[in-house]
Parts: C-alpha cells; structure tokens; sequence
C-alpha cells in the first residue's frame, strides 16, 4: 500500500514540475539555512560542557560602587581567590588566571626561533585539576613540581619544537623569564573558555605572592563541593569584603557566582574578561529565531504552492473518492506526497550546506567542521524539521481536500475558492511582514556599524599602530629603536605608551583635594613622547607631555580631558593649565600641562569617563608598547622597514604589530558578525518568500487566463491588465508593512539601546525595506503577468 502511496506521490511530482521545483528549492534552501545555523548554535551550546566538574565551577564577579558606576567586573583583586578558599567551607577549590603582562603578546625565544604568545597565562596549579588538563607529556602532579615551570599546549610544543619531546626545554619570555618545560598538554577544546596555550604558575610571580584588594585584574574561578548553594557561597563572600578592606578602600560592593555553563554566553553585560572565546545568548536567540523562520516560510511556501493547485487536484481526489478510497487514504496520499518532496529538498539541503560551511564559517568567523553537521546532535534537529515539515506543510492540503463531497469537488471551478483565496493572502501576508520586518533590521544593524566605523572618536585612530616593546632590554635599545623607527621617512611621530587606547589602561583615582575620601575613577596610561600628535588628539589648552624629564624633576605632568576638567570644577580649560592635582601617581606633586577634548577610548556601549596621560620619573607603570603615527603610500614596504629595525636592535625578540583602528573594529565583532550573518539570511528568506510568490502569480495568470482574454477582446490595455493581476500582491505588501513597522521599531530600537552613542531611528530604513520588497516582488511575478498580458485571447478563449 505504501508503495502505491508513493508512486502516486511521484506521478503528481511529475505531472505538475513547476510547482514541485518551486517547492523543493524554497525547502531545500530553508533546510540548508536552519542545518547551519542549527550547527552553530549547537556549537556555541557546547561550550565547557566537557568538563566533568562543570556542574560544580562557577566564576566570580564582582560589582562595583556607585563611583564605577555600578558595573559588573570579571577581573577581581587576586586575594579574593584565596580568601574565599580559606574562609568559606562549601569552596573545595579556586583557580586564578591572569595574562602575562596584564594582556600584553609575549615575545618568546625557544632555541633559535622567536614567537609571539598572546594566549600566555599565569595560573593556579589547580587549573589543571578543575578543567580536566589531558597531558601527552609530564603529569598533572608535577607540573609545577620545580619554581619556574612552564606547561605549553601540544601545538605549541609542535610550533616552537616540531616532533622532539619538549620536557625541560628552556623558553624564555620577553627577554626577562626563562622558564622550564614541565609538561605538555592536550590542545584545549575550541569550545572551552579556557584558551590557554601556555600555562606558568602564578606563585612563581609577585601576581600571586603579594596578595591585595586594590587592583583588579585577575579571572577566578571555584569549585564548589557537592550540595553547596551558590547563592550562599555568594552571600558569605561579599561578607569578606567587611573583614578585609577598609571601607574607604572599598571600589567594589559585592560578588556573584556565574555558573560555568553560562560563561560563554551570558556574560555581555560584564566588562570584559582574558578569553578570546567569548559569544552572546542574544545572537544565539536571533539566529535560533531565524532558522525557525526560514523553515516556517519554506512550509507556508509549501502550502500557498498546494492550495494554489487544489484544482487541478480536485478532480483526482474526486474520482478517489467516488472508487471508494477513504478520507484517510486521502490524508495518508498528500502527507507522503509532501513527506517525498521534503525529503528530495532534505537530501539537497544537506548537500548545499556541506558545500556552503566554508562560506558560512567566512561570514560567521566560525570553524564548524562537516562532522558537526552530519553528527546526531545535528541531524536529530533535521529529522525533526523533516517531520514538522510534512506534518505543518502538508496539512492544509491533507485535511482540506480530504473532507469535502467527491460531487463537490468535480464540480468545476474553483471549489470554495473564497476561503482559498484567504487562506494565500494570510501566508502571503506572513511572509512578506517577516521579510520587511528583517530588511528593516538589516538596514538599521548596517546603519550603526557604519556610525560606528565613521564616528569622530576625539582621536585620529587611523594610520596609528602599536609595537609591543616589553621583549626589549634596557632602555637604550628602546631608545635606539623609537630613533631608527623615527628615521624611516613615512613615520609621522611616534611615542612610548603603557597602552593603546582602551585596552590595558591603569584604574586609579583623582581626586579635588586631599583630605577627599571619594575621588573620580579614571583611566590612566603613562607615555614618554608627543602623545597627542601621534594619536591625533584634540588640544584645548596648554601642550603635549613633555618627552624628556631631568633626572631631579619628581613632578608628575598629566594630560587631562574634559571629564576630569569638570570633575576639578575649572570653567575653562585655560584656567587649568599649571594647576596642582591630586592624583594616586603623586598625590602631592602633580601638574597639569593640558587638556584635551574628551575621547572615546572605550567601545561606544560604554559613555566617556576621565582619562588621564601622565610621564614622570619612577613612574608605577611602565610603556608597554611604541605607538608609531605614519604616512606609507607602500605600508607593506613600510612594515618591512620597522621589522628590519626591530629585528636589527632586538634580534632575539620577536616582531608585532597591531593596527589601532583594527582593534578598535574588533570591539565590535559579535555586532559585525551578526549583521552580516542577519543580511544574508534575511535575503535567503526574502528569496524563499519571492519563489512561492512566482507560483502563486503563475497560478493566478493559469486560472485567469479566460478572464484576461475577454478583458483584451473588449479592449483593456496591457497596463490595465498587469494593474489586475498585481495590485492584489502590492495591498497584501502594503499591509505587511502597516504589520511590520512597529515590530521592527520595537526589537531593534532595543537592539540600538545596548549603544551609548547611537543613531537616530532612520525613518528612511523602512520606506527603502518597502520599496526593496515592492520592486522585488514586481520582478518576481513580472514575467508571468506578462506573459499573461501578451497572451493571445483566442488561445484561451478556444474551449469556450
């Protein structure tokens, strides 16, 4: 029986084409799109679930007084780690991870080559422990058995030592620490947080002996034991902070526990942490959202097709009827028809989305490999789309046809063809609202990224990039560096910074006047050179930081902007210049010798706050790196010029660099990624939504054809004709917008609301989203209704 079902499938497949075609591309696309974008999602689900003590790790997060407006910080002092180990019995273990450097890329020599690491951590040895560290050689034991120990991750010890074993190789960093190989570990999955490449141990360092409460810098994780309550644990640790800092010392007012299932996705709203391995649940909900959609629409495609074609079907089901098939056979006969339709697009959409991964891992910066697709926790979503697919597309014809009289339905014309017709327009209707309501977004997401892109930050951030400078010994080679870079002609300026703008800066305090116990939190950075014109930044008054200091100067000379000028209550920044500071630099001997306009130094999720340039001698901090302003007509032959005088100053170290407003666009990837990722499915989905408007118009011209050629014998125009067979498509399209206007305000209004500098709503984006969908629609049936407009009238009037 079933076998007849399905050669009786196969003989209407053949006997109508057009439509089978339509319907198998519209499903095999939205069947490859929602296998894509199922496999990364699964992905981004999967992070850290490998770890067998997950369920029992959280990571700490503290949120900050009212002076820090609040926020929610991943980096915490390094004595909160031990403190809540010690004194809080429900903590079995703690780790703590911190960057070398504080984030900087370390230079790395093993043997005769140079490297550079931007994944070098310090540690805990309980790293190893709590993430389950699968060593190839050495041992979890005794892998910081002896003071400077080194663990490295297989790639690196094949990177850096090719096949030869690499315990007790010696690696040295940055010129300073030379360190000893103790073990070789497994590469951390791609889907763990924890991305470390190189693991030392943080008690080997004045970062995990010297234990303070002041600065925050380090990412701690515990391991809770069986039965604790996070909620308690959380409690009893935002009590130490009254048993361990002095309430004016007090930046930070309370601590979470976030669970290790939830670090991946859920932490955009906390300020940044070490990983590179970071997502965002919103895009996880869009994307999920939009695979959802894209099958939805290749359904209703699917069932505006089949409707359409109810009465060329009719009479069959009529004549079944009459030779005593039953209303389940009926039923059984178009669930199998649909069931092999969306089982060829199935196969094909497997096959397009094998083919298209690489693309998809392109726009998505991903790396899904094949097997992801094809593995269970994949194609168990398919299966399931497959069966929702004939069960949802294949019901109206189904149930509709099913019930009605044989003698009905051999009836001719078009059997309640009002109730037919109402039932298109709905799903014309649903379509073409989703597709606006995503073109609209599209527009905006683009609209603010290019904002983004193009804003005047208060510096010039363009033709400025950074070359880390601690893997240099001595200040003279430093210095004889800055004056072979200076000496290259295309070099504009160049300067010593502790960092470029926004990554890595100092968080200390000024204050009005000393005997103030609250001050105004800032950014801070020192440099030695012409700061301002390097970076491009806006003097208001005074001059740029002095690049040299006599050795018995003691003064600390500050560069500040306008947050701070105002926070000092000076009017102008005129009357500032020369005027004493309070700062956590020199509290009693600082200076300011300019102001410069604010700047946006952060992201622009984030509102300006004060930023303070200062150079003294003896400064707390350091220069980390050489930022380097430049006029190259050739930059790769430039690039090659300062490798050359690096590597002819510093041949042991190893050369980088870091264009600044590339860093500055990589603060916004999730929002790239997911604009671009939104564009082209949002055109897939517009495309799915046009083949099932093509059927319907070749439809609609089929049934009209009599009509159309009685309207040209009596003399309608071929304009009057196109107008017939049109307009009803442009009202269903007006309304689709009057329905899809508000939801598209309402979801990326809130989408902009996540930027403190933002644009306007652009009233332009959804008169374009319904031009753009009017002309495209236009396109689509065009042909057919042309077609139908030029037709001969004797053709179709013959049988009459």
């Amino acid at each position: 029986m079933i076998k007849n079902y399905i050669k009786t499938a196969w003989r209407s497949i053949k006997n109508h084409q057009f439509f089978s075609i339509l319907n198998i591309i519209g499903l095999a696309i939205g069947i490859c799109t929602a296998v894509l974008l199922f496999a990364y999602v699964q992905q981004e689900l999967s992070y850290d679930s490998m770890f067998k003590k997950g369920k029992n790790i959280y990571r700490v997060y503290m949120q900050t007084s009212p002076e820090y407006n609040q926020e929610k910080w991943i980096a915490l002092p390094n004595a909160v780690g031990p403190a809540v180990k010690e004194d809080l019995s429900g903590v079995q273990q703690m780790t703590r991870l911190v960057k070398n450097d504080f984030g900087a890329p370390a230079s790395i020599r093993a043997g005769d080559h140079n490297f550079i690491e931007k994944n070098l951590y310090l540690a805990d040895s309980s790293l190893f422990s709590m993430f389950d560290f699968q060593f190839i050689e050495g041992n979890q034991e005794t892998v910081f058995h002896q003071p400077k120990s080194i663990a490295i991750s297989q790639s690196t010890k094949e990177k850096m030592f090719g096949s030869q074993s690499a315990l007790n190789q010696m690696i040295c960093v940055n010129q300073r620490d030379t360190f000893q190989v103790s073990a070789v570990y497994l590469d951390l999955p791609k889907n763990s947080t924890i991305d470390c490449e190189m693991i030392s141990n943080i008690m080997d360092s004045w970062m995990g002996k010297n234990v303070y409460w002041s600065n925050a810098s380090y990412e701690t994780y515990i391991h809770l034991k069986d039965g604790t309550d996070p909620r308690d644990i959380a409690q009893q640790a935002t009590k130490l902070i009254d048993k361990y800092v002095e309430k004016d010392n007090r930046f930070f007012t309370a601590f979470f526990l976030q669970p290790l299932s939830k670090v991946h996705l859920y932490s955009s709203d906390l300020k940044t942490g070490p990983t590179t391995r970071t997502g965002d649940i919103q895009t996880i909900r869009t994307l999920s959202v939009l695979a959802f959609l894209i099958i939805i629409i290749a359904c209703v495609n699917y069932m505006n097709l089949a409707t359409a074609k109810s009465q060329k079907n009719s009479k069959e089901v009529g004549i079944n009827k009459v030779l005593g098939a039953s209303r389940k056979q009926i039923i059984i006969r178009f669930y199998i028809e649909t069931a092999t339709i969306s089982l060829i697009a199935m196969a094909i959409g497997i096959f397009l989305a094998i083919l298209l991964l690489p693309l998809f891992n392109a726009i998505s910066q991903n790396d899904i490999a094949i097997s992801q697709i094809l593995n269970w926790q994949n194609v168990s979503p398919v299966f399931i789309a497959w069966l929702s697919i004939t069960l949802i597309a294949g019901s109206y014809p189904a149930l509709y046809l099913s019930q009605i009289k044989s003698i009905t339905l051999m009836k001719k014309g078009d059997n309640n063809g009002t109730k037919k017709v109402l039932t298109r327009q709905l799903l014309v209707l649903f379509q073409f609202a989703t597709s606006i309501t995503l073109i609209i977004g599209i527009i905006i997401m683009l609209s603010q990224m290019n904002f983004v892109k193009n804003k005047d930050l208060g510096y010039q951030p363009q033709s400025v990039l950074s070359i880390p400078i601690r893997s240099i010994k001595g200040l003279d080679k430093i210095n004889a560096l800055s004056h072979a870079i200076g000496n290259i002609p295309a070099t504009k300026s160049s300067t010593y910074a502790q960092s470029i703008p926004g990554y890595n800066e100092s968080g200390k305090t000024v204050y009005k006047f000393l005997t103030d116990k609250q001050g105004l939190p800032t950014q801070t950075a020192v440099t030695f050179g012409p700061i301002i014109e390097t970076l491009g930044l806006q003097l208001l008054a005074g001059s740029d930081l002095p690049s040299i200091i006599g050795k018995p100067d003691s003064t600390c000379y500050v560069l500040i902007n306008e947050v701070i000028l105002h926070f000092l209550g000076y009017r102008t920044p005129e009357e500032a210049i020369g005027k004493p500071i309070i700062t956590e630099m020199s509290a009693t001997n600082s200076i300011i010798r300019g102001v410069v306009r604010d700047f946006n130094y952060s992201n622009l999720k984030s509102s300006i706050g004060g930023y303070t340039y200062y150079t003294m001698n003896k400064s707390p901090e350091s220069p980390r790196n050489l930022l380097i302003r430049y006029q190259a007509g050739d930059l790769q032959a430039y690039l090659l010029e300062l490798k050359k005088a690096y590597s002819s100053i510093a041949p042991e170290a190893a050369f980088d660099f870091t264009f600044l407003d590339q860093y500055i666009q990589s603060q916004y990837e999730h929002e790239t990624r997911s604009s671009k990722v939104m564009t082209v499915f949002s055109m897939l989905t517009l495309f799915i939504a046009c083949l099932g408007l093509l059927g319907l118009a070749a439809y609609t011209a089929e049934l009209r054809s009599k009509e159309i050629g009685i309207r040209k014998v009596l003399g309608a125009s071929t304009i009057g004709i196109l107008n017939l067979l049109s307009s009803s498509y442009l009202k269903i399209i007006l309304l689709a917008f009057l329905i899809a206007s508000p939801i598209a305000y309402y979801l990326f209004n809130n989408w902009l609301n996540d930027f403190i500098y933002r644009i306007e709503m652009p009233i332009w984006a959804f008169v374009t989203a319904l031009f753009t969908v009017i002309i495209i629609a236009l396109m689509t049936i065009g042909y057919q209704t042309l077609k139908a407009a030029f037709g001969n009238p004797i053709k179709s009037l013959r049988d009459e």
